[in-house]
């Protein structure tokens, strides 16, 4: 299995500074987004040690291929981001997402906290991994069989308030899915500036756009912008031959 991958970021219009990080490396199977939390200070310190702790954990392709091992890992970053955290930014810590693939042959093994997403587009379309950790999708899951809810009558804050993420005294767990990748598979991680401003079905299209993914990347993010650029946007596309 041969895999291509490209990662880009972009501050957006509004946001005074780039509070996301990513990790692209097809040498070792990682990929990872951190968007770190914006309500806190050094957000952009706190998703940038996030993905640098993730690489330096995993220190070649033939570690880290259990969900175990990529528990210790995760824990070991959230750990790490609680002890620092008041070092840098006083009582209230620091806090980030992180979204992360692990492949090896022809798997994938996401682990995900918080808000950023993670998809795959094969013959079925493009399916979303991912399940957000916001109130928004807390109160979503507790809905009863055939019940609903007009997502526009719950408070704004609820869209955006994590339940889970790195960094915080929350009540931390780690989410994993694992997967078959097949020739012709491609994945998309990205931040949360990328899924508020881009509905799923123009997702797909701009994941289809091209088959280098730096074009694919740039595109999405790029997208992000002219819809309104409200946040930052961040792109990882990974691509399997």
């Amino acid at each position: 299995m041969n895999l291509r991958s490209f990662g880009y970021t972009d501050v957006g219009f509004v946001r005074e500074s780039n509070e996301d990080a990513f990790l692209v490396s097809d040498a070792k199977g990682i990929y990872a987004v951190a968007d770190g939390l914006g309500g806190l200070p050094h957000g952009s310190l706190a998703s940038r040690m996030a993905v640098q702790f993730f690489d330096a954990m995993i220190a070649n392709a033939n570690v880290c291929r259990s969900e175990d091992e990529l528990n210790i890992v995760v824990h070991g970053i959230h750990r790490f981001l609680m002890e620092n955290g008041e070092k840098v930014a006083g009582e209230n810590g620091i806090g980030t997402t992180l979204t992360a693939l692990r492949t090896f042959e022809n798997q994938a093994m996401m682990v995900h906290v918080g808000d950023s997403a993670a998809f795959i587009l094969n013959g079925n379309g493009l399916c979303k991994i991912s399940r957000d950790h916001t109130l928004e999708q807390e109160i979503l899951d507790k809905l009863k069989p055939g019940e609903t809810i007009d997502e526009k009558d719950l408070p704004d804050y609820y869209h955006h308030t994590l339940t889970r993420c790195l960094g915080q005294d929350t009540d931390f767990s780690v989410d994993f899915a694992e997967y078959s990748l097949n020739a012709g598979d491609r994945v998309l991680i990205c931040s949360d500036g990328i899924t508020n401003m881009i509905e799923q079905d123009n997702l797909e299209e701009l994941c289809l756009i091209s088959d280098d993914p730096k074009v694919c990347a740039m595109h999405i993010v790029d997208m992000a912008n002219q819809n309104g650029g409200v946040d930052n946007s961040t792109a990882v596309c990974v691509f399997a031959s």
